[in-house]
């Protein structure tokens, strides 16, 4: 196949996880997958980061992406189409959004569904210019990302539960939908609970005690305002004498009102903010943890618990979404909106021996099930099934 690979969709100058996995998957499919030609989008500004030296893989500069987003959206919907042209195209591989006349097959993985799931996250909290800004992102996003996913002739999806909300929500037909499971990072269960590591955890961060982790953006579908709320219920419960370490960006500067939840709950003290970590810290501070705590709201898959599991920490995660299926019986379930059943879920995994064990033993086997072979063969398959659909003009 001939693969056009598209990775303008993050800013370079403020990626988030999803360039990691841009990145990750482009490199596992080129290694397995020599017989495929792939011509991967990139701009100036990004391309370094897909340098890839490998005879099967040719960089096609297209100007611009993430940080220049209304030029990123035109290269994309003018300029794609005569790169497929130019260079013979197959196939191209997106996230999110595809071109409108694009004249071959198309694979798009739809990497969020919080503009139906949890609208109220791009209007709540907005002020000045966001007041706009935020509105016309959801109404973009329900406009072009839905309009992708109809036209696509292949919808990857990263779990059962999400194939069947861009089924409900999208309104593409099921046997369009692909899931692919993602990976996390090689370094997640590689550091273990040596001295060292705790040591390195214990100097950058200044932690004395044991804690519970979250690692995620501070949105709102987050939840860290019920992790917060949990974590001062199950101190007001039980006398476990730990803390609670809150790991990822501010981009919406929640910090302040975060602080002051703590405090009002009597929890001030042991609310820790330590802000973006960057590998191989993180994968250390997931490593010394006491339990990784995740109570997300709305998720497509939920990389967090993955990456708990494979660091050998019992894992604690909502009821909610995919999360359930992603942990498959490998850690702890509570309703994200009832504080009390998170306390006790907490309690259960930081007082039981015989109950961490097991969620180690277990999280251990399902998290190594979440392998970048498996994601980019996954993947591959999908861009396949395109290619024949497309040329039995079933598109």
């Amino acid at each position: 196949m001939r693969i056009g690979y598209d990775t303008l969709v993050e800013n370079p100058d403020n990626p988030s996880s999803a360039i990691h996995y841009i990145r990750r998957l482009l490199e596992t499919m080129v290694q397995i997958a020599p017989e495929h030609d792939f011509f991967v989008f990139v701009s100036p500004k990004n391309r370094h980061l897909f340098a890839i030296d490998a005879p099967n893989v040719r960089l096609v500069n297209c100007f611009v992406s993430n940080e220049r987003i209304p030029l990123r959206i035109l290269v994309q919907q003018v300029y794609y189409p005569i790169l497929v042209r130019r260079y013979r195209l197959e196939v191209i591989h997106a996230l999110s959004q595809i071109p409108l006349l694009a004249s071959c097959a198309t694979v798009v993985k739809t990497c969020g569904l919080h503009h139906h799931l949890m609208p109220e996250e791009y209007l709540r909290g907005t002020r000045g210019a966001f007041r706009l800004a935020h509105p016309l992102r959801l109404l973009y996003r329900r406009l072009v990302w839905d309009s992708s996913a109809r036209r696509a002739t292949v919808v990857v999806a990263n779990s059962r539960r999400t194939a069947e909300d861009i089924a409900a929500y999208m309104h593409v037909s099921p046997d369009r939908i692909r899931t692919v499971f993602e990976a996390v990072d090689d370094a997640f269960g590689r550091t273990g609970t040596s001295g060292d590591g705790q040591a390195a955890v214990r100097q950058a961060f200044g932690l004395v005690r044991p804690y519970i982790l979250y690692v995620s953006n501070l949105w709102r579908y987050k939840n860290p305002d019920g992790a917060i709320r949990a974590f001062a219920e199950l101190r007001r419960r039980y006398p476990h004498d730990v803390d609670l370490v809150i790991a990822g960006p501010d981009d919406y500067n929640r910090i302040p009102a975060l602080r002051a939840l703590a405090e009002e709950r009597g929890a001030g003290d042991r609310v820790r903010f330590v802000g973006r970590v960057g590998l191989p810290l993180l994968a250390q501070l997931y490593a010394a943890a006491s339990v990784v705590f995740y109570p997300s709201l709305a998720e497509t898959f939920g990389k967090p618990v993955v990456e708990g599991m494979r660091s050998g920490v019992p894992v604690v995660a909502a009821d909610a979404t995919c999360l359930p299926e992603i942990l498959g019986g490998a850690g702890l379930l509570a309703d994200p909106n009832d504080d009390g059943a998170m306390a006790d879920a907490l309690h259960r995994a930081l007082a039981d021996a015989g109950l961490r064990a097991q969620l180690i033993e277990r999280g251990l086997a399902r998290g190594a099930e979440f392998s970048w072979e498996a994601t980019a063969r996954g993947t591959l398959a999908a861009c396949e099934r395109a290619v024949a659909t497309y040329g039995n003009g079933r598109q």
